[in-house]
């Protein structure tokens, strides 16, 4: 993920350890679920190593004393443990299994809860597949770590100690020889740990990288057909799904080597066991009886998973302490477009807007990309920004609802730095279409409603109809119930753009601003947008972003902008007077556009239109 440097520093500086506490401090919530599930585990782990005790008084006090009222007991006996050990086991995982899916529940809340207040610096550079691959497979490794790495790495040393501490107990010589081989074992599961946590981490990475290709695919899937590109991006992706298999084939192979090697330590162990003391039940040395090997044998089979099972436990904590590391470096991002501390809400504003020495840059390493912004716009007017792409037009309007913050001077509404108030009150009261006009997978009159759930179906029309929406709207079978695909694919661009006016509108701004809003719309749609646009304006500060001749030279300001300065400001007639930049743009670009629509007028084509 494209985070800054910094961040990146400083997150890969935090210790596993740290990373690890930060997870577990999840479980404070939830302490009674974890208590549960302790309870659970220290009685299965308790019943599961009393078993093999149980089977050497069977052989040694039951079976070679021919007791048959002592077999018929340990045999009831062995099936209740056997019982209890399932209740009990199904304790610790039903209440282990439910404290995991809490914990990730409440880290998917708060991971998505501090996307959405990120500010636009952080999106500017952050890949949204990696952050989709983040939200939902690291989270997942988190989750799996706390349903079986936790629990059940708990369950593992829980029989190990009881195990050990028993066969120590029973006979110390024969306990020796049965851990002979099971030491290696731990090293070997440690060993293996080591060579597949780095393997794991590279297919992690490996997956982000896939996501974030597959999202760009799909989002540009117009693109790569336009061009022809698709066996490009198929071979593309193909070659870095050769790598995600070369590297989990490799991880395998790990594994395949690891399990059967694993197995035969314990089946030394088992045979060592049987061996050595077989020998001293012969020689009626150490204590050693039949019963007792056979017991010795049920704790190697018991120890052995256990052991085995270290170096899954280890992977899974890895596993999760390196998701863990990706997910934090979202949530420790930076918020730094905030609401002050003890910000009183945004009066209602009437509209009056003031850039006062405003300069801007995205980065403290690159330039200014506004520079020394002055400006003042009453209530009521409408400011046309004028400029060449990258000029910084959309960053200047972007200042007002303080989608970013000022580097240098301040941006005041009706005197008050957008600073000094609360973020909400603030942008609930400015009205904003911008040039890419998203839809969300909703009826149209859900998007048309967005800023204002609660708004009668009368209001939607409205401010359908004032942005030349509701004629075409009504033409759709589920009229507007008609859901839209994903970005509002269903709907045209011109469409598309409407609904993103009549959203605008709805929430009825005193500040609007319109960000190359008629940018997808034809000549005779522009002109129906606008004429109901001058009757919405009135008493509204309005900010465009245009290259149409129409909306440009009715504005009360125009500017210029080249190279984050404003370098022309005033009316259309001014401007064209002072045989400027504006009046150069004009000649190339605009008016043809204005002999067009004096055209259109002189066909009756527009004056039709209006009348519907």
């Amino acid at each position: 993920m494209h985070v800054s440097s910094e961040l990146r520093s400083a997150a890969g500086k935090v210790s596993n350890f740290a990373l690890w506490r930060r997870i577990m401090g999840y479980l404070r919530p939830y302490r009674n679920l974890a208590i549960f599930a302790f309870i659970g585990l220290i009685f299965s782990s308790a019943l599961a190593v009393l078993i093999p005790r149980v089977l050497r008084e069977v052989i040694d006090n039951g079976i070679k004393a021919g007791d048959n009222s002592f077999l018929l007991a340990a045999g009831l006996l062995i099936v209740g443990l056997g019982v209890l050990r399932g209740a009990a086991g199904f304790v610790f995982r039903y209440f282990g299994e439910r404290l995991s899916h809490y914990i990730t529940y409440d880290m998917r809340n708060q991971l998505y809860d501090k996307v959405q207040n990120l500010p636009f610096s952080y999106h500017d550079k952050a890949q949204t597949g990696t952050l989709i691959t983040v939200a939902i497979s690291d989270v997942d490794e988190v989750q799996r770590y706390f349903a079986y790495g936790l629990i059940d790495g708990l369950n593992t040393l829980l029989l190990i100690i009881g195990a050990a501490a028993l066969m120590l107990t029973a006979n110390v010589p024969l306990a020796i020889v049965a851990f002979v081989p099971l030491i290696p074992l731990a090293f070997l599961s440690f060993r293996f740990v080591n060579e597949v946590d780095p393997r794991w981490r590279a297919i992690m990475e490996r997956l982000q990288k896939l996501g974030n290709q597959l999202q760009e695919s799909v989002i540009g899937a117009q693109v790569v057909r336009a061009f022809a590109r698709e066996r490009h991006e198929v071979e593309k992706f193909g070659a870095q799904n050769d790598q995600l298999y070369e590297e989990q084939i490799s991880l395998v192979r790990r594994w395949a080597l690891f399990l059967p090697l694993s197995a035969y330590l314990v089946t030394l162990s088992l045979g060592a066991v049987l061996l050595v003391g077989g020998l001293l039940a012969d020689a009626g040395m150490a204590g050693v009886t039949v019963g007792l090997i056979v017991s010795f044998n049920a704790y190697v089979l018991l120890l052995g998973q256990p052991i085995r099972f270290i170096g899954f436990v280890i992977i899974l904590t890895t596993q999760a302490i390196t998701s863990s590391r990706r997910i934090f470096e979202i949530m420790d991002a930076p918020i730094t477009i905030s609401d002050a501390p003890d910000a009183p809400p945004m009066p209602p504003i009437k509209g009056d807007v003031r850039f006062e020495n405003v300069s801007f840059r995205y980065e403290p390493a690159l330039p200014l990309t506004l520079k020394n912004i002055n400006l003042e716009a009453k209530s009521g007017e409408v400011i046309a920004l004028l400029g060449l792409t990258g000029s910084g037009k959309s960053t200047l309007v972007s200042l007002i609802p303080r989608f970013y913050e000022v580097s240098e001077g301040r941006v005041t509404i009706d005197g008050i730095d957008v600073r000094a108030v609360q973020l909400d009150s603030l942008r609930r009261q400015i009205g904003i279409v911008l040039q890419e006009s998203l839809l969300f997978s909703a009826s149209i009159r859900e998007n048309i409603a967005y800023g204002r759930p609660e708004a009668p179906l009368e209001e939607v029309i409205a401010a359908a109809k004032a942005a030349n929406a509701h004629d075409f709207i009504t033409e759709f079978p589920d009229g507007y119930e008609t859901r839209v695909g994903e970005r509002g694919v269903t709907v045209s661009g011109g469409q598309r753009q409407r609904i993103a006016i009549a959203r605008a509108l709805l929430i009825d701004p005193r500040i609007l601003i319109l960000d190359d809003s008629t940018s997808s719309v034809d000549t005779r749609t522009e002109y129906l947008i606008q004429e109901a646009l001058e009757r919405l304006m009135e008493g509204r500060t309005t900010f465009i972003i245009a290259q149409r001749l129409t909306t440009v030279q009715k504005a009360d300001q125009i500017l210029v902008i080249a190279n984050g300065e404003i370098v022309e400001r005033g009316t259309h007639t001014d401007l064209l007077a002072q045989g400027g930049r504006y009046a150069e743009i004009y000649r190339l670009q605009l008016q043809d556009q204005e002999r067009m629509r004096r055209e259109m007028l002189a066909t009756g084509g527009l004056v039709e239109q209006k009348g519907h």
